[in-house]
């Protein structure tokens, strides 16, 4: 009987992480950038139901399967969803969508290099192009506060002067995985590189995965596909913590017999 009770707890538990993950992928909708988090579940082990008040030989010497039964769910993972945004046409000089593949590199404080899809940039107060948290781009810092910033398909960045002159700022290179759905999620859009995700490659844009200036990707969220899962999500939910209210009053009506 114990058993049932483990397994519909665990059926609730599961669920309640999969209602956080929706509603987390609901109220960054509007993020630019955004990749929406997708729950896996796994079955726990099932035990075998030979034991007392059961043949004492065992099933497999009679030639037959042994009768179990499962003892509830898992959270397997949490997978992140890496298929692209809408974009949005924001007319900001600086605001640059991937179109394809790849992520924005990044540079920390600490040096270490991250990963995003958000690229919401601007102008620090030293002219380096930095995220909306203020971190870096590996790109050396604009000339003048006032030139005008032209970012091409291919990456090239061309500055021009107050004076009319154009420059060559440098390229915007993109970095690729061999798994993307490998990489850590560190919060403000940014991911890291993992064992799983492999090591980040150069991916120079141009061709099939190329940049769009003045525009951004929004996040991957789907209201409707979302709010279906938490629709289904609480149905499940309901179902198991009813199974645990019958399980329950089954045990008080035995405990009633006993006496």
């Amino acid at each position: 009987m114990y058993w049932r009770l483990n397994a519909a707890a665990s059926a609730m538990s599961a669920q309640q992480q999969r209602m956080d993950v929706i509603a987390h992928n609901v109220a960054n909708v509007t993020t630019a950038g955004f990749r929406r988090g997708e729950v896996l579940f796994a079955d726990l082990l099932s035990q075998s139901m030979e034991g007392p008040g059961r043949p004492a030989v065992p099933a497999a010497l009679l030639g037959q399967k042994p009768v179990t039964a499962g003892t509830g769910c898992r959270t397997a993972a949490i997978r992140t969803d890496f298929h692209g945004g809408a974009l949005v046409q924001t007319g900001e000089m600086l605001h640059v969508a991937i179109v394809g593949d790849g992520f924005f590199r990044v540079q920390l404080p600490s040096g270490e290099e991250v990963y995003t899809r958000d690229g919401s940039f601007r102008k620090d107060n030293n002219g380096y192009l930095v995220t909306a948290d203020g971190f870096r781009l590996p790109l050396p810092p604009l000339p003048a506060p006032e030139c005008e910033v032209v970012i091409a398909a291919d990456g090239v960045i061309t500055v021009t002067m107050p004076t009319g002159e154009n420059r060559d700022l440098g390229r915007l290179e993109l970095a690729a995985f061999d798994n993307p759905g490998g990489l850590a999620r560190l919060g403000n859009n940014l991911f890291a590189a993992t064992e799983n995700s492999g090591p980040p490659q150069v991916l120079l844009p141009g061709g099939r995965t190329h940049l769009q200036q003045g525009w951004l990707e929004q996040g991957n969220v789907d209201l409707a596909t979302e709010l279906t899962a938490l629709l289904r999500s609480q149905r499940a939910y309901q179902v198991s913590a009813r199974s645990l209210q019958t399980l329950d009053e089954m045990l008080g009506i035995a405990n009633q017999l006993q006496r």
